[in-house]
């Protein structure tokens, strides 16, 4: 398929593996910790969700923290504050899937501009880019801070595109969370989504995205050449 202009990229999950946060809550909590961590981000976005709907702006990572203390507390876990700030902390040290470098070059190869584009703030973004050796790629990173709201609102995909500065349909959004990539075209956004997880299955809606892979290796192939 052929889509031209930009390419945006959510970050967690998407580029940068989240698997050492579970491996932290392991050492924290003990064999509960697969449950609370899969808990734990189900609760985190609908926080954000519900946040976003009632217009009551936080930081990311307060989603992040309050999810993590009611799964705790609704799993019967024991958790200590200072557990809490280490598995938060563990958000700051992870590391980018294996394919994504040469994935990432690829498109650069094309002359395509990159975008990071992130629930996170724009700080923590750019220390995970800088710390996974990812930051020289992208063009910018789009944090929905600057709108003060939360993915799948329009705004900010909204925002994304006066980012970019091209039309929403030369903007390609890449994400392996499928309610992004709803959002996203619902917004008018090219979309890609990446099935990180083989068993996952996206939702049955009316929209599917433009382009299904399994590697994202095969993304600048998929893509087709840049305008």
């Amino acid at each position: 398929m052929n889509m031209h202009g930009a390419v945006a990229f959510d970050i967690y999950g998407t580029l940068i593996d989240t698997q050492a946060v579970l491996a932290r809550l392991t050492d924290l909590i003990g064999d509960k910790a697969p449950t609370v961590s899969r808990l734990w981000r189900q609760k985190q976005l609908e926080y954000s969700f519900r946040r976003g709907l009632m217009g009551d702006y936080c930081d990311f990572s307060v989603c992040t923290r309050q999810a993590l203390v009611f799964v705790c507390r609704e799993q019967q876990v024991a958790i200590s504050e200072n557990a809490v700030e280490q598995a938060m902390q563990a958000y700051a040290e992870l590391d980018a899937f294996s394919d994504v470098p040469a994935g990432l070059e690829a498109l650069r190869q094309q002359g395509r501009q990159l975008y990071a584009f992130s629930n996170g703030s724009r700080a923590a973004v750019q220390h995970l880019l800088h710390r996974a050796g990812l930051a020289d790629f992208f063009a910018a990173v789009v944090s929905v801070e600057d709108v003060r709201s939360f993915k799948p609102d329009p705004k900010v995909y909204q925002h994304l595109v006066r980012s970019c500065g091209l039309p929403a349909k030369e903007v390609c959004l890449v994400s392996s969370n499928a309610f992004d990539i709803l959002g996203a075209a619902h917004a008018g956004l090219s979309t890609a989504w990446l099935r990180r997880d083989p068993q996952a299955v996206f939702d049955p809606w009316e929209v599917q995205p433009d382009i299904t892979l399994a590697d994202f290796s095969a993304l600048a192939s998929q893509l087709g050449p840049a305008k």
